[in-house]
């Protein structure tokens, strides 16, 4: 009720509410580090444009009270842009599976900033996202990755070589063969193949065990350490085996994803220096691999002093993160600070891959609580439109429309 409330008095303040001058009377900001403050703020066309105590509202202004003023939150994990259903064929890009090639294929080459999801995704206060594929064939690798912002413009893709991304658990175990044996024998000789790039491959394009020359190359980023080679695993034991790995290939910079049993084994995920991306709501024994799921496991984490973000990876949340703050507010029930929830879903994932674009959403209320909303954001000094087409819908088909038009031409 306070979000259709605030929305109806911003629509009828201007024509565009994120094109407008906004005063919030004793607004809490937080910043990057999750801190909070209490201020007044003034934001011009989703900007602001002044910030302090006792300001007075400019006379073309909505005044708005004991709003939040925060970064922009970034999906750790999706597939936003490479597909608008899950359904097979052309219209999904999220994984190839007659290709010959796996590591070089590039998610930003399929990504459409123009997808349906983008400006949905968008009006839950989501700026940027990780974008990864799916492995497929006989292959752990899906490919590398790309980190995007979702302002749905086609300059929207900031890094096309963000990491390298790879399944194992019960995905890898398929891949390769029937076993978790094969999938890690698979991703150990593909360490090997590209660390030797330049001396298997000199001579002999097909120089490698498992890889072929392009994807050695493609691959070779992330044994250097160059960029991040993220996983997708949840048991412990396989965690272990993947500690094991880096022990000996050192440039390794992993970070893992799903870690539903990370909670057993959180030291020495900390000791191996190991970033996971986690949800804090799975806790339920989907699969064998996930039977140790528990709802504190982020807890355990923080505890053992592992770097990690926070994602929405049940409810959808990989082709559409909307509930991203939600997962993050669930966290604060197990006991995780507040501020630490927030930043393992904005500044965090961002520092990670390196995304510096300056972000600012303006919410009609605690930007974790299920029921509050952003109400104006800017990318990058640049406002944001607030529509989308889930809006679009709602508006069209409302019962309480006077528009007597026929519903295809409202």
């Amino acid at each position: 009720m306070r979000t259709l409330l605030l929305t109806s008095a911003l629509i009828c303040a201007a024509p565009a509410a994120f094109a407008q001058t906004l005063f919030l009377d004793n607004a809490t900001v937080v910043d990057a580090r999750g801190a909070q403050t209490q201020a007044d703020v003034i934001v011009t066309d989703g900007v602001i444009s002044r910030q302090g105590t006792d300001l007075t509202a400019p006379s073309n202004a909505a005044t708005i009270n004991n709003a939040w003023v925060t970064p922009g939150l970034f999906a750790p994990m999706s597939s936003l842009g490479l597909t608008d259903i899950g359904s097979s064929g052309p219209g999904n890009d999220v994984s190839s599976e007659d290709s010959s090639t796996n590591v070089a294929e590039h998610a930003a080459d399929s990504f459409n900033p123009r997808s349906v999801h983008i400006a949905n995704i968008r009006q839950n206060g989501v700026t940027h996202a990780l974008v990864a594929p799916r492995s497929s064939g006989n292959s752990i690798f899906a490919g590398t990755g790309a980190i995007v912002s979702l302002t749905g413009e086609f300059d929207s893709v900031l890094n096309p070589e963000a990491f390298v991304m790879v399944d194992l658990g019960e995905t890898g175990t398929i891949r390769a063969g029937g076993s978790r044996a094969a999938s890690m024998a698979q991703l150990r000789a593909a360490i090997e193949d590209a660390d030797g790039f330049f001396k298997r491959y000199a001579n002999a394009p097909d120089g490698g065990d498992v890889l072929s020359r392009q994807d050695a190359l493609a691959f070779n980023r992330a044994t250097r350490g160059d960029i991040p080679l993220v996983i997708r695993v949840n048991r412990a034991a396989d965690i272990m085996r993947l500690i094991e790995i880096k022990g000996k290939a050192k440039s390794l910079d992993m970070i893992i994803v799903g870690a539903a049993e990370a909670w057993d084994v959180a030291e020495a995920i900390a000791a191996a220096d190991i970033r996971v991306i986690v949800d804090p709501l799975h806790n339920l024994p989907d699969t064998f691999e996930t039977a140790g799921a528990r709802l504190d496991n982020v807890i355990f984490l923080e505890k053992a002093g592992v770097d990690f973000a926070i994602s929405n990876l049940t409810a959808l949340g990989v082709t559409k993160p909307a509930t991203l703050n939600q997962h993050a507010g669930n966290a604060i029930v197990e006991g995780l600070s507040w501020s630490d929830a927030f930043t393992a879903i904005s500044s965090v994932p961002s520092a990670w891959f390196g995304v510096t674009d300056k972000t600012v959403i303006v919410w009609d209320g605690d930007p974790l609580e299920i029921t509050s909303a952003p109400i104006s954001m800017s990318i990058n000094g640049e406002s944001q439109s607030m529509t989308s087409r889930q809006k679009a819908l709602r508006d069209r088909y409302n019962p309480k429309n006077t528009d007597k038009r026929p519903y295809k031409y409202r």
